[in-house]
């Protein structure tokens, strides 16, 4: 559909905006645009609500051809359901938090094995631990997945999380430092069969230790997004 043809109400709409659609045959959608099909001429919707059994309420990336559609209300998310009514649903991507997010990336993947081969003192192991499992774990929280949502610090129900989330990290901290130590006092008393490598160089024993801090951190980060997500559920109530 050429520019001049686009139909008065597409003023009103745009990705992310919430709004009832009239349709034909007095159907009525309440949705959440999400993409705008051109070749086809057809929005791309997430059904909130609807007064017909198709389609269904909550059904995803449901089709709307813009010719169908009579008028459109916009609607505030305020008013919606959860997940919808959440603040950070519809805030844009920037390139800050694009370069944030993969600088801690490269730097807990990549950047980690020269960190952990360097790093000098009294407690090597324990020192290349904590940067390498902070940058985890701030990457892990609020990036976002398939199966998870991104989480943005600058969002009125994040921020007020903060410190409660310092907080938890460095109780985190302190137990993978307790871990880590007390495994390299247990190190030497343990039977030849815990250094004895496998094919990729790898001995049980450094295996097991690797297993118990990705537990520890896969805990964090799971406690600290049921946070977060807590949180979300709170300010939109």
């Amino acid at each position: 559909m050429r520019q001049e043809e686009f139909p008065d109400w597409m003023d009103e709409t745009g990705i992310g905006q919430i709004g009832v659609f009239h349709l034909e045959r007095s159907r009525r959608i309440t949705a959440e645009i999400t993409a705008y099909d051109e070749d086809r001429d057809e929005l791309i919707v997430n059904v909130i609500a609807s007064n017909r059994v198709h389609p269904s309420d909550g059904e995803q990336n449901y089709a709307i051809p813009v010719d169908h559609v009579l008028s459109f209300v916009p609607q505030s998310r305020d008013m919606q359901s959860w997940p919808y009514s959440d603040p950070c649903r519809s805030a844009p991507s920037s390139l800050g938090r694009f370069l944030l997010l993969t600088t801690l990336f490269l730097s807990a993947t990549i950047g980690s094995i020269p960190l952990f081969l360097t790093m000098q003192g009294p407690w090597p192991l324990q020192q290349a631990s904590v940067i390498t499992y902070t940058l985890a774990v701030t990457w892990l929280t609020f990036s976002a997945s398939r199966e998870n949502p991104r989480y943005l610090l600058t969002c009125p129900a994040v921020r007020p999380q903060l410190p409660r989330l310092l907080l938890r990290h460095f109780a985190f901290l302190l137990a993978l430092m307790v871990v880590e130590t007390a495994a390299s006092a247990v190190h030497p008393r343990l039977t030849d069969w815990w250094n004895v490598r496998d094919a990729k160089g790898r001995t049980p024993f450094e295996f097991a230790l690797l297993l118990v801090c990705m537990a520890l951190g896969f805990t964090q980060v799971y406690t600290n997004r049921s946070l977060l997500k807590h949180a979300h559920r709170e300010f939109s109530h």
